[in-house]
């Protein structure tokens, strides 16, 4: 696999197995890679068998294949590939795509490229049709050249945002999975693969929008942070991800290195029974939040990578209510007042944890320890994931601790699924026994059905922000932190900044 492009890397490595290196030049080089090419280490493989359904090639990170919508930093919607979309009824959409853009083979993009594209998710992932509400090979039709209609099974507002995500991004149908052949429209096209080792790619000179500045992008797999950090020390590497976080204070001060961090779309909260005594009590449930040292969570835990929470929606996301709301400020003679105050005798407290929860076991014994300190007696749970997902639908327990988060423009499930009478959490016990889990329900579910029904960005604000107020004030959830990317960089890069949703960083801007 190569390209038109003869980049510096190409050449040194072809000197190299001739037995002839030339350093001429490359004294000035003395971090990192070469002076037009930076290496950015994964922590997963880009090759893995997973990318398939992908050209082999991961979609995440690489910049090689695109969306038909974007996801900005915050988190709002912009026009990529499709230019316009519009909702033509209760179930069609119709995307009109951007003229003039090119494959990296050459080809003009167009509306077969979509349909093809979207039908191989369908075929490949068996959990894709549910998760992209299209159903086989009619619910994608070609109007014309640049005119897409997809037809959802039934009403769903937000369907542009649950396609604004790189794994549905437009590929061509001469995509070779063999040879790790991804050909997409992005600004870097695949140059060079070492499977399970890395990915290289270069800028393509004929993408429709700004290109790269770099002459290469090389994606190499290092699956330990530890590792990771040590060969950013090095110079090995221009850009590692996710520093172990007892190294990252180092990193920050350090002679060369720079860190990065991002607020990502995601937060950690426990979510409050409110069917179930003792927690069915909104007084018990405000002394529950004013007992909770989150800043100490967030220095000692998360070594202060992240911050603390006022709502269970991460502020990225731009209609979480985290500045319209106060929070319920740490104060134990408060808490404690509130307990007596309520209704709560003594009840044994549940906390259920998720094993795979990282950093749980240790975040709930703060938890405990702050619940215990105010006279609340309380116990911690640790579970499987499935077993969890299931005393959470059941409700059984107390305060349910997990993350939140969004992958993609659809933010709106993050709210729907955990607060809505018929979101995951809560439709067994709504549906069974008219109650749930940590559902208000009433003015609540009206406000967050129209906030998903809502196109414009003020509406779905107003909605979701009076949701988030109501909750805020019912004491529906005990939020924890809000969580932070982070990544460590040769300090003689510039141009870097990463997503909230840290997959889907674009490498465009990046200079050395």
């Amino acid at each position: 696999m190569t390209t038109d492009k003869l980049t510096r890397r190409t050449v040194l490595k072809g000197t190299a197995a001739a037995g002839v290196v030339s350093l001429a030049g490359c004294a000035e080089n003395t971090s990192g890679s070469d002076s037009g090419s930076v290496t950015i280490a994964l922590q997963t493989d880009p090759t893995a068998e997973t990318w398939t359904s992908h050209g082999g090639i991961t979609p995440y990170w690489t910049n090689v294949m695109e969306p038909l919508i974007w996801v900005d930093q915050e988190m709002a919607l912009q026009p990529w590939l499709a230019t316009d979309w519009e909702r033509t009824s209760d179930t069609t959409w119709e995307f009109t795509l951007r003229e003039g853009v090119s494959f990296h083979n050459g080809d003009e993009m167009t509306a077969e490229h979509v349909v093809y594209s979207f039908e191989t998710l369908l075929d490949e992932l068996a959990y894709a049709p549910g998760w992209l509400r299209l159903e086989g090979p009619d619910s994608i039709v070609a109007l014309d050249d640049y005119t897409v209609e997809f037809t959802t099974p039934e009403p769903f507002s937000v369907f542009p945002g649950n396609i604004a995500h790189n794994m549905v991004c437009v590929q061509h149908p001469d995509r070779n999975v063999d040879e790790y052949e991804a050909i997409g429209t992005g600004p870097f096209q695949v140059d060079t693969v070492e499977p399970q080792q890395e990915v290289v790619t270069a800028p393509f000179e004929d993408y429709w929008g700004d290109g790269g500045q770099v002459d290469e992008l090389v994606f190499e797999v290092i699956e330990d942070p530890n590792t990771r950090s040590l060969s950013l020390e090095n110079g090995e590497i221009d850009i590692g991800m996710a520093p172990p976080r007892s190294q990252i204070s180092s990193l920050e001060s350090g002679d060369g290195t720079t860190v990065a961090r991002q607020e990502t779309a995601g937060s950690c909260y426990g979510g409050l029974n409110l069917y179930a005594a003792p927690t069915d009590d909104p007084v018990l449930r405000r002394a529950l939040n004013h007992a909770v040292d989150q800043e100490l969570i967030v220095e000692t835990i998360l070594a202060n990578v992240g911050s603390a929470a006022r709502v269970p929606i991460s502020p990225t996301i731009y209609w979480s209510a985290h500045d319209d709301v106060d929070p319920y400020a740490y104060d134990e003679d408060q808490a404690s007042s509130l307990v007596e105050e309520s209704d709560y005798d003594g009840e044994m407290l549940t906390i259920v944890v998720p094993n795979d929860l990282v950093n749980g076991r240790d975040i709930a014994q703060v938890l405990l320890d702050n619940f215990t300190s105010v006279g609340i007696s309380a116990e911690i749970q640790m579970a499987e994931r499935a077993q969890y997902s299931e005393l959470v639908r059941d409700g059984e327990g107390h305060l349910f601790l997990d993350t939140s988060g969004s992958n993609s423009g659809a933010a709106d499930y993050v709210i729907y699924d955990s607060f809505h009478s018929d979101g995951d959490v809560n439709q067994r016990l709504y549906r069974n026994e008219d109650t749930g889990v940590q559902n208000p329900g009433g003015e609540v579910d009206t406000l967050i059905e129209e906030g998903m029904e809502a196109t414009e960005s003020s509406v779905k604000e107003e909605k979701y922000g009076e949701a988030q107020r109501i909750m805020k004030d019912q004491a529906v959830t005990v939020p924890v932190y809000y969580d932070e990317f982070v990544a460590a960089y040769q300090s003689d890069l510039e141009g870097v900044s990463f997503s909230p949703i840290p997959e889907f960083t674009s490498w465009t801007s990046l200079e050395k």
